[in-house]
């Protein structure tokens, strides 16, 4: 059953979207080289989470699966700040810009119409049926 994620489940939300996320190539591409590639991945989760998520949208986990969403009110935070986008920019070999364009530009696609949108939703492997 999903909950509501808080500031005590970051560790194991960023665990599960790592596992999850763990053979996306986009992933392996912001987070170049195989050594820590996991631990790495996971770490950038569990930063956007405490710094993004848990503050400005709704996080619905379980111990398998996790998903982001941006409410109406806080359409203007899709994107991580540029404080999350330093803390992110060591584990991302200095490809946090990068980030920050990418997911602009998908924000700038989102409709005009008042709507809840879904950031990252991923489900560990092991526990998808």
């Amino acid at each position: 059953m999903a909950k509501t994620a808080t500031l005590d489940d970051a560790t194991m939300i960023g665990r599960t979207l790592a596992r999850a996320f763990d053979d996306d190539p986009l992933m392996h591409w912001f987070l170049p080289g195989e050594a820590g590639c996991q631990e790495r991945l996971g770490r950038s989760f569990t930063t956007l989470f405490t710094r993004q998520c848990a503050h400005n949208r709704v996080c619905e986990a379980t111990q398998d699966a996790g998903a982001f969403f941006v409410s109406p009110v806080a359409r203007d935070k899709s994107v991580p700040d540029v404080a999350t986008l330093r803390e992110l920019d060591g584990l991302l070999a200095g490809r946090g810009r990068m980030l920050r364009k990418t997911v602009g530009a998908v924000a700038e696609q989102a409709p005009q119409k008042t709507h809840w949108y879904l950031t990252v939703i991923g489900a560990d492997p092991a526990g998808q049926r």
